[in-house]
């Protein structure tokens, strides 16, 4: 285990080239920094304002399918993302469509990773559908990351999901760090008495597998909603899961 005077002179030395526009040593000081310490926050930062002027745009899509044993239709999702990587953290606009029962819906959602400072960061999500079938006619979303030191990062959010009538649901996340490895504890909870309230609980591991703090495999466990993100009407409804 490195001496924490001789990890916090490599993040000096990565910020003096970084300063001094040696963009190829900072990028290597933050990649031997990330090797390390996946959620050293300053190396984040200079890896993220790197790739926001080397690879500004990205594009990805993603297709889920769940089938049934008792003979339902499946349901099908797709969502088409593009991202814009800036200085202050990436944007990101995906289109989403569901088919489910013979119906289908739309939405569309735009994404902000907002870094304040090293070690603070947010998300701020807000979304709308026309056609309010499965997903909320409008949602918004709201996250505030915070290192706390000792490799612990801390959060706390906010969603609000305008169905026919408006659900609120209230996060909070403990993450801690360790070598290559992070754990992470989620809990959601959705105010109300009886059926109306519910609480759900996720939980997991990663371990980072290239120099990037990027790349990782990783196991989630959930008990309650099926999902970490909730964005449509079928998400919600699914209360007493374990996934």
């Amino acid at each position: 285990v490195q001496a924490p005077a001789y990890d916090d002179a490599r993040v000096a030395l990565m910020n003096v080239a970084w300063w001094s526009g040696a963009t190829g040593e900072a990028r290597d000081a933050a990649d031997a920094i990330l090797s390390r310490d996946p959620g050293n926050q300053v190396a984040k930062g200079v890896r993220e304002r790197l790739d926001a002027a080397n690879r500004p745009w990205w594009a990805g899509f993603s297709y889920s399918l769940d089938s049934f044993s008792d003979g339902r239709a499946v349901w099908q999702e797709y969502a088409t993302t593009i991202t814009r990587l800036t200085p202050r953290g990436s944007v990101s606009v995906k289109a989403n469509e569901a088919r489910r029962f013979g119906y289908g819906d739309r939405a569309l959602e735009v994404e902000f990773y907002p870094r304040v400072r090293p070690g603070t960061y947010a998300f701020v999500g807000l979304g709308v559908s026309p056609g309010s079938a499965f997903y909320p006619g409008h949602r918004i979303a709201f996250d505030l990351y915070q290192s706390v030191g000792g490799g612990v990062e801390v959060s706390g959010g906010y969603r609000r999901l305008a169905f026919s009538g408006a659900t609120s649901i209230y996060v909070g996340t403990v993450s801690k760090y360790l070598g290559s490895w992070m754990f992470t504890g989620k809990v959601f909870g959705v105010p109300g008495s009886g059926d109306s309230g519910s609480t759900s609980y996720h939980g997991g591991f990663r371990r980072y597998v290239r120099d990037d703090g990027l790349s990782y495999v990783g196991v989630t466990y959930s008990h309650g909603f099926s999902r970490e993100e909730i964005r449509n009407v079928t998400d919600l409804e699914t209360l007493d899961s374990d996934t």
